[in-house]
């Protein structure tokens, strides 16, 4: 299937063995994703004893030993992986991957939009990374929230479920052309509203499939991120993001939680964007020329 032949899955884990046996691996069975694609990342040399434990070793590839701490982590996997290498990434607690269908025939009767199963994650991938290729936006990733009014229902144009734009793309199932240094984090919190930031700051756009999304319930399950999460710590994260791309970002107590939240919104004019655009992909041509002569020096 085109798009898929060098991709790997990763899924970083912390003390949850048996969410992420009887959760992620399972959804991975489930439709056909090869073992030797899955790497597990834990935090230390016990935690890997302890998951090898408790998975089977046919349904993997490798458990490898990283750092603890999400933003330590995050940042430690893309630095395993080669650059440039395509990665799908999952957390380790989803239940189902669900699809989004209008029974109506009405695309603005939200009513009418209904959730089923998703029918191949395979093709999902393979339509993610070929998108990626096609338009250059080198993030991809699923909506965010569980819920069918606010999704958008397949159809036959595309555009009609993948939006282009700023978003929010959850770090739960995303999928990167990877790049180390947009996916370097500086925050333990809203650590994936940093990457979907740095992304498309590179690129300029980011991929997300309106039409899917996942079932978690991360606070729920024992372990995880949640160990060592305040509402002070996700204060401050939001607040740091606010301060560092103002144009891009805006404070937004979620009424619902009451965690200080973020709004994702490019505030720049389109000259603005244009400049800021043709910097980065200056720099990305000087990078590029100079790890080209190191390599010929080192030849000779």
């Amino acid at each position: 299937m085109p798009g898929l032949e060098d991709y790997v899955v990763a899924i970083p884990s912390y003390k949850r063995p048996d969410t992420l046996k009887n959760k992620t691996m399972k959804v991975l069975k489930h439709y056909g994703i090869e073992p030797r694609r899955i790497y597990i990342f834990v935090a230390d040399t016990e935690q890997k004893a302890i998951y090898e434990a408790a998975l089977d070793p046919k349904d993997y590839h490798k458990i490898i030993v990283g750092v603890p701490g999400i933003k330590n982590i995050r940042n430690f996997m893309p630095k395993y992986f080669r650059e440039g290498q395509h990665i799908f990434y999952m957390d380790d607690d989803i239940y189902k991957v669900y699809d989004t269908e209008n029974s109506s025939g009405d695309l603005k009767n939200k009513k009418a939009n209904r959730q089923v199963p998703l029918k191949s994650l395979k093709k999902l991938i393979a339509q993610g990374f070929a998108l990626s290729k096609k338009t250059g936006f080198t993030n991809w990733g699923v909506y965010p929230a569980n819920n069918p009014y606010f999704m958008k229902a397949r159809t036959n144009n595309i555009n009609d479920y993948v939006s282009t734009n700023l978003v929010y793309i959850i770090g739960f199932m995303t999928g990167v052309i990877n790049n180390r240094e947009a996916e370097i984090r500086t925050i333990d919190d809203k650590e994936d509203y940093e990457r979907s930031i740095k992304y498309y700051l590179k690129d300029g756009g980011l991929l997300r499939f309106n039409n899917v999304t996942c079932l978690t319930r991360c606070y729920k399950e024992p372990g995880g991120m949640q160990v060592e999460r305040t509402a002070k710590r996700i204060h401050d994260s939001a607040v740091y993001l606010t301060e560092q791309y103002p144009l891009l970002c805006t404070l937004n107590t979620s009424k619902k939680s009451g965690y200080t939240e973020i709004r994702l919104r490019d505030r720049r004019t389109e000259e603005e964007k244009s400049k800021a655009l043709k910097a980065n992909k200056s720099k990305k041509k000087s990078k590029t020329k100079k790890s080209k002569s190191l390599l010929k020096k080192k030849k000779v």
